[in-house]
């Protein structure tokens, strides 16, 4: 099965969760001897992680990637007509480069899979993703994969129940991302008072990702005592900048500024960890899996999540963390400030977390996972 030509399809060009895992993907695939062909629809700071991967062939071309912004009658045109063209992009390059398999990272690029078939090449879907909002773009993108096919892998369960309403169930599985803990050398030198209490959030800005319902916890919580401290880590996409805006306007309006912090996007997020007293992840929508989880608990940083998604499936049903309420700010603050000093309940689920890390999330049972779907499809 080795030296086969792969190519990676990938849709955005960052730092986080799911390029973590493209990233992980590549070295895998390499270091079993497939030569590796990756395109990406633009440059960024991913390119620099990529070359250090040895002879990995990097191309840039727009890739047609659907986002919400283009859900309206000129968007969807927008995206027909990049589609078309990233179709012939494809399949030219399917044929100039031999591949001998398709690897779309993402659910939301259709034309890999279309541009494989029309080549009579595998095809394969790893979706990190649960659109919500729009049940024609699921309907319409859910079946598009499933005719384009070959395989469809799943980043937690809470993914594949979505997806297996449109794709066949034979076709689908679950993988766990086996999570690689990242060393740094920075360090985060955080500024706090003695009696303060430090609620960290990593995540892009964008709606879902539910910031400004931390905000309203935020509020409720400094209402109990001002010892609660937050900060907020990450940056957001060109199309929500309005939104990151409205965001720390919400801060303002509600006098926020010396409980709330911006940092932007961090290298050093495990520094900002270590300095914490508590994570949250407070997405007011599913999050496929969301990986920064795996890092407060892996620096024995106590966490919550909403009862969303794949938030669950990592904090086990309550077993690893706190879950709260999605949609109730007070309830949500009210179980926090009991949590946050309840060290034996803290102390027993980070336990726990280690336990079923080693069961569901190790780096060995993906690669073993993932190479097995790879090379039945080779």
């Amino acid at each position: 099965m080795k030296n086969k030509k792969i190519l990676i399809l990938h849709s955005s060009n960052d730092l986080y969760g799911a390029s973590k895992i493209f990233l992980q993907i590549i070295e895998l695939l390499k270091s079993n001897g497939h030569q590796i062909h990756v395109v990406l629809p633009s440059k960024g700071p991913l390119d620099k992680m990529i070359s250090q991967i040895k002879g990995t062939h990097v191309s840039y071309y727009s890739l047609g990637v659907l986002r919400k912004k283009y859900l309206n009658p000129l968007g969807l045109i927008n995206r027909l007509v990049a589609n078309i063209k990233a179709i012939k992009f494809l399949s030219n390059y399917i044929k100039d480069h031999s591949i001998d398999l398709v690897y779309t990272n993402t659910s939301t690029i259709l034309c890999g899979g279309i541009a494989a078939k029309k080549n009579g090449v595998p095809s394969l879907f790893h979706i990190h993703e649960i659109p919500t909002g729009n049940k024609l773009y699921e309907f319409l993108s859910g079946k598009i994969i499933n005719r384009y096919s070959n395989k469809v892998l799943t980043v937690s369960n809470s993914v594949k129940k979505h997806w297996l309403k449109y794709i066949d169930d034979k076709k689908i599985a679950r993988i766990y991302n086996g999570i690689i803990f990242s060393k740094t050398d920075s360090l985060f030198e955080l500024e706090r008072d003695q009696d303060d209490f430090v609620i960290t959030t990593v995540a892009r800005i964008i709606p879902y990702k539910g910031h400004g319902y931390l905000i309203d916890i935020a509020n409720e919580l400094v209402k109990k005592s001002t010892k609660f401290k937050f900060l907020i880590v990450g940056d957001t996409l060109p199309s929500y900048v309005s939104y990151e805006k409205s965001v720390k306007q919400k801060v303002r309006d509600l006098w926020l500024e010396h409980q709330i912090k911006f940092l932007g996007f961090r290298e050093d997020v495990s520094s900002i960890l270590k300095q914490s007293d508590l994570f949250i992840h407070p997405a007011i929508a599913p999050d496929p899996l969301p990986t920064v989880l795996f890092e407060s608990l892996h620096n024995d940083l106590p966490s919550v999540a909403t009862n969303l998604g794949g938030a669950i499936e990592i904090l086990d049903n309550g077993n690893n963390g706190l879950l709260i309420p999605y949609n109730d700010p007070k309830k949500a603050a009210d179980l926090i400030n009991e949590y946050c000093s309840n060290t034996k309940l803290q102390k027993k689920h980070l336990e726990n977390s280690k336990k079923n890390f080693k069961i569901n999330f190790s780096s060995e049972s993906f690669n073993i996972n993932i190479l097995k779907e790879v090379n039945n499809l080779l």
